[in-house]
């Protein structure tokens, strides 16, 4: 946990550390993953406990560009679909949730860098209307992302298991911090499904 390792040792490891910190941040920056970048930045800046990353929108919409964004959004819509199945009263308005999905790394390395795994949710206004004597829904909805930024100690020997627990030794330290990260689309989304 934060500042749980203040040693004279433990800060010599933090201490070595922090240079491969500055060698990840170049590698992001020689790559132009700036996302990345931002955000290992934001955790070396060590900032006040609670503190919230929220994306930008630019980083937002290639997030949701992702194929495993994508799906998750998909199977959140099927969830709000299903929920509007369990109480079809026509013409009304319901305020419908999914469930937050985990998405896995993928297709972005700038992305798959940045956030690791992280999970999404849709936020609706459902209605359901009559169409020819079968059921619609008119689903307006939003998309979130939620993610907690931080580094395990891991056994893996390979770079990454290695550079990820050098990053857990500066959060020891009290040299940087974990946090929350939060995203939303700017703006909404229509469909319209048959039910």
């Amino acid at each position: 946990m934060y500042g749980s390792k203040t040693s004279a040792v433990d800060k010599t490891v933090a201490a070595a550390a922090s240079v491969d910190a500055a060698a990840a941040q170049s590698y992001f920056d020689v790559r132009g993953w700036d996302f990345s970048e931002d955000i290992l930045g934001t955790y070396l800046g060590n900032n006040e406990a609670g503190f919230i990353y929220e994306i930008s929108s630019l980083h937002f919409e290639r997030v949701m560009a992702t194929s495993g964004a994508k799906e998750a959004i998909t199977q959140c819509l099927e969830e709000i679909k299903n929920q509007a199945r369990l109480n079809p009263q026509i013409g009304v308005t319901h305020e419908l949730t999914s469930a937050w999905l985990g998405v896995q790394p993928g297709d972005d390395d700038d992305i798959d860098n940045a956030l690791g795994h992280y999970d999404v949710a849709v936020s609706s206004d459902t209605t359901i209307s009559d169409a020819d004597g079968s059921l619609q829904a008119e689903i307006i909805y939003k998309s979130y992302i939620y993610e907690f930024y931080n580094f395990d100690k891991d056994s893996e020997t390979s770079p990454g298991g290695v550079v990820n627990n050098e990053m857990r030794h500066l959060e020891e330290a009290g040299w940087a911090r974990s946090f929350r990260v939060h995203g939303e689309a700017t703006l909404q989304f229509r469909r319209v499904e048959k039910l």
